[in-house]
């Protein structure tokens, strides 16, 4: 357009190294999160299964009770919460869901500690998942400036990000975690199960949609095409 085929020297190929570097060591940050993160996740579910079966242990192997027990001692952790922001009530729904995340905390030995992981999980799936048309533009620039070794890389990289955490989903999101909101009563409910069952209701009322935002799995939008052809 203005005769100026020394811009694309001076400026356009600089600015392609540049921005693949940047969604370079973008992923690997994300990566090294979300492995940290996941392994994290192992351990707290870890010591929380310890902790259950030493309940059982207490309570002797014939109690019926020391399931629904262990459910009660983690709605009531989790009760806790929810009385400190009663006051949000009034405040518009986003601002509620605001003040509910709040509640989920990273610091090791938090009491929803695992919840809070699997969010933070969940948000680094959907943002590296949402890079794939930004890295497909970037891609098709690099072959057409025949910077390809550079395509190749970054496409391995997030190939490689991708392939992990889709195969992470299951491990995050097991199918018993997901339905783990059921009622606490049932045919041997006793007194305690049953008043811990209505005040996970009532009290955990305000984070329902958080938590089941928490314990679905992120969609990843597979059908998006976005690796060349000509780099594999």
């Amino acid at each position: 357009m203005h005769n100026r085929r020394d811009i694309t020297e001076t400026n356009l190929k600089p600015a392609l190294l540049d921005a693949v570097n940047t969604q370079t060591v973008f992923l690997e940050a994300q990566v090294a999160t979300f492995t940290r993160h996941r392994s994290r996740l192992c351990v707290v579910r870890e010591h929380k299964e310890k902790a259950r079966l030493d309940l059982l242990d207490e309570d002797g192997p014939d109690c019926p009770d020391a399931e629904l027990y262990s459910e009660a001692s983690s709605a009531m952790t989790g009760s806790k919460y929810s009385h400190s922001n009663s006051r949000v009530s009034s405040r518009s729904s986003k601002n509620r869901r605001k003040a509910e995340r709040k509640k989920l905390s990273l610091k090791e030995g938090s009491p929803m500690e695992d919840r809070a992981l699997m969010f933070a999980l969940g948000e680094i799936i959907t943002t590296v998942d949402k890079m794939r048309e930004e890295v497909h533009g970037l891609l098709k620039a690099l072959v057409l400036f025949q910077f390809d070794k550079h395509a190749e890389k970054l496409q391995a990289a997030y190939d490689h990000a991708l392939q992990m955490m889709e195969g992470a989903v299951p491990e995050v999101w097991p199918e018993n975690v997901q339905n783990s909101q059921a009622p606490l009563t049932g045919p041997n409910s006793t007194a305690n199960s049953i008043m811990a069952s209505y005040q996970q209701q009532q009290q955990q009322r305000p984070a329902a949609a958080q938590d089941l935002e928490v314990l679905a799995p992120p969609k990843m939008r597979n059908g998006i095409k976005w690796k060349l052809a000509i780099l594999t």
